[in-house]
C-alpha cells in the first residue's frame, strides 16, 4: 500500500493533497472492516450480515415505499396484547403511524396469525379484530375462539346464511306420539315454555343453535299442524250431528 501511496502522491503536486490523500488511504481499509452487507456477483446476499443465507437475507426491518410505507419487522414487540405467551411476533406494518399490522406469533399452543389496528389512531396497536389460531379457529372481535371454526363477538350481517342440520318430519310418522293438547297445557303451567324448547333462562345462558332451533321450532309447527287437522275433524263431524238434529 505505501508504494501505491508514493505512484499516487506523484500525480498530487500539492503536499495538502498528498495529504488528503493519505487519510483516505488510512481510512479505507476500516471500511471494509466494518462492512456488515454483502453484495456477491453471484450466491446469496446478505444486508445487516456477512453471512447470508438465503438468496436475500436481511438481519432487521425492511422497509417498502419510503418514508409512509410497509415496514417488516421479525421482531415486533407485541407483549401487550398477544393471546400467547411469546412477547415478540413477526409483523407488516402499513402506513407510518403503525394503524395496521399484520402479524404472526407464538410458539405455544396459542400461535397464531393476527390483525393488529390502531382503534384511536394514537400509534398504539391496541385492537386485535381478526385471528386465526394454531388449529385454524377463526377469532372476530375476540382472541379466543376456542373450539369453535369461527367465533364472532359482535354483530354479523349477511344476506343468506346455510345450516346444514337434521329436520324435524319424524311429527309426521304415525309412530310419533303427538302430545294431547291437556299435556301441553300442563307442562305450560309447570315449566313455563313448551316441551322441548330451551327456557328464556336457557338461552340467556348458554345461546341457542340455529340449525338445532329452527328444527324444534318445525317440530312445534308441525304439531300446530296436527292439532289443527284434528280440530277439524272434531269440527266437522260436530256440524253433521247438528244438521242431523235440524232436519224434522
Amino acid at each position: 500500500m505505501r508504494d501505491t501511496l508514493k505512484k499516487i502522491s506523484a500525480y498530487v503536486p500539492s503536499p495538502w493533497g498528498r495529504a488528503r490523500v493519505g487519510v483516505l488511504f488510512l481510512l479505507f481499509p476500516f471500511t471494509f472492516y466494518a462492512q456488515s452487507n454483502v453484495f456477491p456477483t453471484s450466491g446469496n446476499v446478505g444486508i445487516g450480515t456477512t453471512n447470508p443465507e438465503e438468496k436475500l437475507d436481511v438481519y432487521g426491518n425492511l422497509r417498502l415505499g419510503g418514508i409512509n410505507g410497509t415496514i417488516i419487522n421479525p421482531d415486533t414487540d407485541v407483549s401487550s396484547l398477544n393471546p400467547g405467551s411469546t412477547s415478540t411476533a413477526v409483523s407488516v406494518k402499513g402506513r407510518k403511524w403503525g394503524h395496521f399490522v399484520v402479524d404472526i406469533f407464538g410458539n405455544d399452543d396459542k400461535d397464531s396469525f393476527a390483525i393488529r389496528t390502531d382503534s384511536n389512531k394514537d400509534g398504539v396497536l391496541d385492537n386485535i379484530p381478526f385471528l386465526v389460531n394454531n388449529t385454524g379457529n377463526i377469532g372476530m372481535g375476540t382472541t379466543n375462539p376456542g373450539t369453535w371454526k369461527l367465533a364472532v363477538n359482535g354483530n354479523i350481517r349477511a344476506k343468506e346464511i346455510k345450516v346444514e342440520t337434521g329436520w324435524s318430519d319424524f311429527v309426521f310418522e304415525e309412530s310419533y306420539n303427538l302430545p294431547t293438547l291437556e299435556e301441553v297445557e300442563q307442562h305450560i303451567k309447570e315449566k313455563g315454555h313448551l316441551k322441548d324448547i330451551p327456557s328464556a333462562k336457557e338461552v340467556e345462558e348458554n345461546g341457542i343453535f340455529l340449525g338445532e332451533m329452527d328444527a324444534k321450532l318445525l317440530q312445534k309447527i308441525e304439531e300446530l299442524t296436527l292439532y289443527m287437522i284434528e280440530l277439524k275433524k272434531e269440527n266437522q263431524q260436530l256440524r253433521k250431528e247438528i244438521d242431523a238434529l235440524k232436519k224434522p
